[in-house]
């Protein structure tokens, strides 16, 4: 399986003087967390995606990466997420994982294992198109503006590439995940990775 990761939005949310691709999260940009998450899961090629909005991180990412074959950079309008990744559809030809560059404690044994049940689930259930991960909104760390029945996605989804919408199951996460919106919740992801963390 690929990955979609989305790196393009404008993170109106975190309100830093820095791309949110590249925020530091103890001195290294976060992208690159999940990166390097994705290059030693089971995930094969890793597609980032990049925008107007996100310049610096592109050229980042091209200096940094330039001889990776495992590594595309693909450039996006820009438009908004969801528009992003209908335009990003046209480079998958199976399911592909997308996934947020906020996301900086993701671990390759979590994707390893979505990348399963997902499989796991498709198995069972043909029509099944697409996964949304999400965790216990009474368990997520962060605060989130967006809530599934009592659920918080967290920005890991599998796709099928087709552009429209798709049959789809929640799978719930029991490791903690938390995406980095702004700058407070930078301070507990940088915590949990110092494992300093301590939990209410």
């Amino acid at each position: 399986m690929d990955a979609l990761l989305m790196a393009g939005g404008k993170g109106t949310r975190l309100k830093a003087d820095v791309e949110k691709p590249l925020l530091p999260i103890l001195k290294k940009p976060m992208i690159e967390y999940v990166i390097q998450s994705l290059l030693n899961s089971k995930i094969e090629n890793i597609y980032i995606a990049v925008s107007p909005n996100t310049r610096k991180t592109k050229e980042y990412l091209c200096k940094r990466y330039h001889n990776k074959k495992r590594i595309k950079i693909i450039d996006t309008p820009g438009k908004g997420y969801i528009h992003d990744i209908n335009y990003s559809m046209r480079y998958f030809s199976e399911p592909f994982m997308v996934i947020c560059c906020d996301i900086p404690i993701i671990t390759p044994k979590v994707i390893d294992e979505i990348i399963g049940e997902y499989y796991t689930l498709r198995s069972k259930n043909r029509d099944l198109e697409a996964l949304c991960v999400v965790v216990e909104r009474d368990k997520y760390l962060g605060s989130s503006t967006v809530v599934i029945d009592n659920y918080i996605p967290v920005g890991i989804n599998i796709l099928c590439p087709v552009n429209r919408e798709q049959v789809e199951k929640l799978y719930v996460l029991k490791e903690p995940v938390l995406n980095v919106n702004t700058l407070e919740e930078k301070e507990i992801v940088e915590s949990l990775i110092k494992g300093s963390y301590k939990y209410k």
